[in-house]
């Protein structure tokens, strides 16, 4: 299915807007497979001096901190992406069923991307702590709502991981499948047909009988190799 538009400038704006959305899309899925590929840090400072604990806790808080702001540079990448996706809506009417099932599947973001937001009553309930931040991305094994899949980081402590990087998967290979594999077909479709190869050009040469020396190079090659001195 192709979408194209009536005019050449509105055209132009859908392809702009796909890229800005492809790229959104790219990123947060990048920044997806970081937490899904990385271990939670962990302050174990059991058995260690006073200068180890401290450094321990130092590479601790350093952890914490890398894993906070990528999730917030996630989250904002998926809000990003989001934003192109309305604006989508407004310019490819046939991707509209595509589009919603993006934004319902991304839904949570909004309010995800609050608990980053500093405010005085949520850093005195202990909104800042880096060990809650951390007990919060790790599902309880005693709920319910435990997921069956692999990917059990919890992004704000409440929405899985792996749902929203398959819906950003899912929404990008669709916006290949609609806006570019049926450009390519149609671009291919432009291009010349390859010129006919000639006759017999890339078969191999035949002989009449086997391939030999003539003797007297033989007879040469033989006595160059008795004359020349042994290698040691």
């Amino acid at each position: 299915m192709a979408l194209w538009t009536i005019n050449q400038p509105q055209d132009h704006d859908v392809y702009t807007i796909v890229y800005l959305l492809k790229d959104a899309l790219k990123s947060a899925i990048s920044d997806a497979w970081f937490f899904e590929r990385t271990a939670l840090p962990k302050a174990d400072v059991r058995g260690a001096g006073h200068a180890e604990i401290a450094a321990r806790l130092g590479r601790f808080r350093e952890g914490c901190k890398t894993f906070q702001e990528r999730e917030a540079l996630m989250l904002m990448k998926m809000m990003r992406a989001r934003n192109w996706a309305s604006e989508l809506r407004k310019l490819a009417p046939d991707f509209q069923d595509e589009i919603e099932q993006m934004l319902e599947a991304t839904s949570a973001c909004e309010a995800l991307q609050a608990e980053f937001v500093r405010d005085a009553q949520r850093m005195f309930n202990g909104g800042g702590s880096l060990s809650r931040f951390l007990s919060l991305r790790q599902p309880d094994p005693r709920s319910a709502n435990q997921p069956i899949h692999g990917g059990s980081y919890l992004v704000g402590g409440r929405t899985a991981l792996f749902e929203l990087r398959t819906a950003c998967e899912v929404f990008l290979a669709q916006i290949d499948d609609v806006f570019f594999a049926a450009r390519a077909e149609e671009l291919s479709d432009l291009l010349p047909d390859p010129a006919p190869v000639p006759v017999g050009y890339l078969e191999a040469p035949t002989h009449d009988g086997p391939l030999a020396l003539p003797l007297a190079l033989l007879e040469d090659a033989t006595s160059a190799n008795t004359d020349a001195p042994p290698l040691h």
